[in-house]
């Protein structure tokens, strides 16, 4: 695979450094606009799992390390500017908007430890490169680190299965079956109920713009079916009699 030899490209280069046994504190490093300190997760990564689950989660950082940066080639080292465009990127919103916090980049450090905990819980290389491909949209400002993070929580929370559902079927069809991702779907946000059955929202055309289908064109609509309202009635009392 073209990620696998990227990275053992990467630990052979004369830009790796020792390595060093803070491995949670370089994953941070990494996503905190630091290539140094990838250099050495990536180096230690090969070394420090023990673990089938500390290894899955090392492949899986990998993959989204390695897609979501831009690596050198040629210099054997990362370009920094796109990674400092990604940190600055996430210091500009606060996940916390309702209270006016505007965010800076001390708040880095926690957007960190977000993004390993999504990446941990996500476990397969194909979700983290979708993960991955958030990143790259935030890096080129097409979405801020509020939707990456909502977007995030879909992936992290459908099967590899409905992402690729999803990915192949989302339309601005009614569809009127009663099929068990629909309920998933609709507990995402990802769908919703319309006069006739159910729509994609705009943030399901928006996950596949920019995690499931990152490298296409994707359009997404500029208006959506309104969302069906049951008609009510009001009792009649006596007086309406």
């Amino acid at each position: 695979m073209r990620v696998f030899k990227k990275i053992n490209n990467i630990i052979s280069s004369d830009a790796a450094r020792d390595t060093s046994n803070e491995l949670i504190k370089n994953a941070i490093g990494a996503l905190m606009k630091d290539p140094v300190a990838f250099l050495e997760l990536v180096k230690q990564s090969k070394l420090v799992p023990s673990m089938l689950r500390d290894a899955i989660f090392m492949e899986c950082f990998q993959v989204f390390l390695l897609n979501s940066y831009d690596f050198d080639e040629y210099k054997q080292e990362f370009v920094d500017d796109n990674m400092t465009s990604f940190a600055v990127a996430l210091a500009e919103v606060s996940p916390n908007e309702e209270s006016g916090y505007k965010g800076d980049l001390d708040k880095l450090n926690e957007y960190a430890k977000r993004i390993i905990k999504i990446i941990d819980d996500c476990g397969t290389i194909q979700k983290s490169f979708y993960i991955a491909c958030l990143a790259r949209a935030v890096r080129s400002k097409k979405i801020d680190a509020n939707k990456f993070f909502k977007l995030s929580h879909c992936i992290r929370n459908l099967t590899e299965e409905d992402l690729l559902l999803l990915n192949k079927s989302v339309s601005t069809d009614v569809v009127d079956s009663e099929e068990d991702y629909i309920d998933d779907f609709r507990a995402l946000g990802l769908m919703r109920d319309v006069a006739g059955g159910f729509i994609y929202t705009k943030r399901a055309f928006e996950l596949k713009k920019y995690a499931l289908d990152y490298e296409c064109k994707v359009d997404i609509p500029d208006k959506f079916q309104e969302r069906y309202k049951p008609i009510t009635f009001e009792p009649i009392g006596d007086d309406g009699i």
